[in-house]
């Protein structure tokens, strides 16, 4: 199974969004603990489930457990990209509305060398 090699250290912020289950590219939602998300005006769909300060179920002291089984959103994710990705007010706008943590873009940044 191909992995982003983002260095990402022990960052773990990503960790703290919610992921979705892509079944479309891949996840099995039967190997997860999920739960279901509800977005106003947006279908429903399945993430994995979280701790009640909002980690990720699988996330402990030591990083994630379920690396390598993680769903295609967890491998695929790479905060410089998303840093990359987005002008300044496409990022307020992402963090106004709570999507991204500004911390995913400050450390997307910090990593991309900008």
């Amino acid at each position: 199974m191909m992995r982003n090699m983002v260095p990402c250290g022990d960052c773990h912020l990503c960790c703290r969004m919610m992921t979705p289950i892509l079944p479309e590219k891949g996840d099995d939602p039967a190997q997860y603990q999920t739960a279901i998300c509800y977005t106003p005006g947006k279908k429903p769909y399945m993430i994995l489930d979280r701790h009640p300060g909002g980690d990720c179920i699988y996330l402990n002291d030591n990083g994630c457990t379920i690396w390598e089984r993680a769903p295609f959103a967890c491998r695929d994710y790479d905060c410089r990209a998303i840093f990359k990705n987005s002008d300044r007010a496409g990022r307020r706008l992402a963090i106004r509305r709570g999507e991204i943590d500004a911390r995913i873009f400050k450390r997307g940044r910090e990593l991309a060398g900008m």
